[in-house]
């Protein structure tokens, strides 16, 4: 082993080690990898950055764009609800259609984009039907997922790979070079689900209070804010008569929180901490009966100890929404407090729903979590701004989101066209996705401001950091010394052992860092592994590619397992007890059909 194999490795062990333990954000950490590789020698600066220009990092870049198009023209949607309808009314035909339209749409965007896009239907759908999402939902993620497989752009690790047969000096992967393993795999997956999968997922009954409606009045009785909020009479000698909200005290006193002002027989809800309270309102207060009670007394209010009913918190253009955290959403571990949560959003939080339960108390004090899910009131308008702030997902559907029907055909047109000019291999796939982008803009199916906010730009760094390090191992020597030295031995067994242990390493590897870095660290050692041993480089790298797409054991492998976690009510043993027997699987039809497709 020479110096420059052992640095390469250390910082490979290095970077890992922080990926895992997620101290740092994981776009921080891969460039940092990056720049730690340009100060040691191991890169020449143009070798490192030319990682951002690399043609894998365009198309993924462009995918994210076609992928919002597909979602902002509605296209997505509806076929979500074309498949539902004709799934009827049996689960286990809900479920396989579910399926396979998020399959099918993961083939052509971005996995998350479909679980985002799916999630509000899926729970629609459960709710008219009568089953519980938690059914569903869990379904929805693992198909989302593995529609990865289906063609090249599923995927960013496909292009991570099919990059690293282009570099060793192979053909890339075709658009659907790597079609029948994915097909194999999702059928293998549908079929698994509607029939042992059914039995091991979690059954919450719609009349158990774990049901996830998205109709304001059931959230509102999910939540069980009903036994929360009570009125407070204002009489004329009360110490916050003619005094602002903010002024009154209730909130930084005695924690309560003014959800509307009922004044001569008009609701005012949602008011702002600037509204003056007058003597003779009623205020929709919610808390626990004992900080009422102690309220009332220390401010000279009336309490009647009268619940209030859902048609008061819904009264005129007010509503409630359910909000759940994205994946690497900024606001984790923040509170509401701190983000100002009410003054910035115009919206008050009622409830905080966490671990199957809502929380009652204290939740402007919470750190928030990831598959945390809370529920918001206030203006329609206000929600519906609320859908576009990062790091947060409204998951009920009571208000259409506008989208751009119109032009949904231009959608279709152009990517029927990308695939066309793909497969006739006119352009460079590279070329051609980056052109559908553009076209999706300059057609209005996107704005321009759309499109740039739509790029996940840490997933961008990620990926640059991470093609660099796997440029790295190549340059040293470091993938040819592990190839020949740790997996030497397995590769003597023979080409089916080889992808055998190439997908099971990748898979571990996924489960703590993300999938893209899983791709790029493994990929290159795949490749001098082929070439060290005489074999056909290209089922190894699918072998590759489909591991990071089966790891399904953990809510926190992949973002779309993780985005329905708190919209499912799921526990973490709720992934394990299905992922697991469904990764064995998709493990053994990989292997079964990258054996026949590449008999050596």
């Amino acid at each position: 082993m020479t110096p420059q194999i052992a640095l390469t490795l250390t910082i490979l062990a290095a970077a890992i080690t922080l990926l895992a333990s997620e101290r740092l954000p994981a776009d921080i950490v891969s460039l940092l990898v990056m720049l730690v590789l340009v100060l040691t020698g191991l890169l020449s600066p143009e070798e490192a950055f030319a990682s951002f220009a690399n043609p894998a990092v365009i198309t993924i870049a462009s995918i994210f764009v076609i992928s919002s198009a597909l979602f902002q023209t509605g296209v997505a949607m509806k076929m979500g609800h074309w498949l539902a309808r004709l799934a009827n009314r049996s689960e286990v035909r809900l479920t396989a259609a579910l399926m396979l339209s998020a399959a099918f749409l993961s083939g052509l965007m971005n996995n998350v984009g479909v679980t985002a896009v799916l999630m509000p239907v899926v729970i629609g759908i459960g709710f008219s039907t009568g089953y519980a999402p938690s059914r569903l939902l869990l379904p929805l993620a693992c198909a989302s997922i593995l529609g990865g497989t289906l063609t090249l752009i599923g995927t960013p690790p496909n292009l991570i790979v099919s990059h690293t047969l282009t570099e060793g000096g192979y053909p890339p992967l075709g658009l659907l070079d790597i079609t029948p393993i994915g097909v194999l795999n999702v059928l293998t997956a549908t079929l698994f689900t509607i029939t042992i999968g059914r039995r091991l997922l979690p059954d919450r009954p719609v009349q158990d209070r774990l049901q996830r409606s998205r109709l304001p009045r059931h959230l509102i009785h999910l939540y069980r804010l009903p036994e929360r909020i009570f009125t407070l009479e204002v009489p004329a000698n009360s110490s916050i008569a003619g005094r602002t909200l903010v002024e009154s005290r209730l909130g930084q006193d005695h924690g309560l929180t003014v959800l509307g002002i009922i004044r001569q027989s008009r609701y005012h809800m949602a008011p702002a901490t600037s509204e003056q309270i007058h003597a003779g309102d009623r205020l929709l207060v919610q808390g626990g009966p004992r900080r009422i009670q102690e309220a009332a007394a220390d401010k000279g209010l009336l309490w009647g100890k009268t619940t209030v009913d859902e048609a008061e918190l819904l009264s005129g253009d007010i509503g409630v929404a359910e909000v759940t955290l994205t994946p690497r959403s900024p606001l984790v571990g923040k509170t509401l407090r701190e983000l100002n949560f009410r003054e910035r959003f115009g919206l008050t939080v009622l409830a905080l729903w966490r671990g199957g339960e809502p929380v009652e108390r204290g939740i402007s004090r919470e750190p928030l979590r990831q598959g945390d899910a809370f529920l918001v009131q206030g203006p329609w308008n206000k929600i519906r701004l609320l859908r576009n702030q990062p790091g947060l997902l409204v998951i009920s559907e009571d208000e259409e989101v506008p989208r751009r029907t119109g032009k949904a055909p231009w959608a279709i047109a152009i990517l029927l066209a990308m695939v066309l000019v793909t497969l006739t291999q006119w352009l460079p796939i590279s070329v051609a996705v980056m052109g559908t982008a553009l076209l999706s803009v300059v057609t209005g199916c996107l704005r321009v401001e759309e499109a740039r906010n739509t790029i996940e730009w840490p997933m961008i760094f990620l990926i640059s950091g991470m093609l660099a390090l796997g440029e790295a191992l190549q340059k040293t020597g470091a993938a040819q010394w592990v190839a020949l030295t740790v997996l030497a031995p397995v590769a003597n067994l023979g080409f089916l052992a080889t992808m055998a242990a190439l997908f099971l390493i990748t898979a571990v590897l996924t489960l703590v860092i993300s999938n893209y870095a899983a791709a790029a660290i493994i990929a290159p050692i795949a490749l001098n592994v082929a070439i060290g041993h005489h074999l056909d480089p290209h089922p190894l790298l699918l072998a590759v590619a489909v591991g990071t797409s089966a790891a399904l054991v953990t809510p926190f492998a992949h973002p779309s397992t993780l985005l329905v976690m708190g919209p499912g009510s799921y526990k973490f043993r709720d992934y394990v007890r299905i992922g697991l027997p469904l990764s064995a699987v998709i493990f053994v039809t990989t292997l079964v059909g990258l054996a026949i497709m590449y008999r050596p």
